[in-house]
């Protein structure tokens, strides 16, 4: 697990890529280094705010029992409680 650092960046949920359960091993990793296709969140695809702040701040990546996982960082603003909480 990952330990959680104290930070004003929320992220969204995390949201399924792809499976590699049936298929050769190495199929995963030939994504790795290229830039991940246009995504939808919710059925909207994403704005060019969205798209900025995930050049700014690179979504997390990792994969568990053969399924790649993204999470992206949310656009919402982070309140004046997030900060006080910090």
């Amino acid at each position: 697990a990952m330990a959680a650092t104290a930070s004003l960046v929320r992220y969204n949920n995390p949201v399924l890529v792809s499976t590699t359960k049936g298929k050769k091993g190495g199929e995963a990793k030939k994504t790795a280094g290229k830039k991940l296709p246009p995504v939808e969140i919710g059925g909207k695809e994403l704005t060019q705010t969205e798209d900025i702040l995930n050049s700014i701040l690179p979504p997390k990546e990792w994969t568990k029992n053969g399924q790649l996982w993204v999470q992206y960082v949310s656009s919402t603003p982070a309140t004046r409680r997030d900060g006080v909480n910090l």
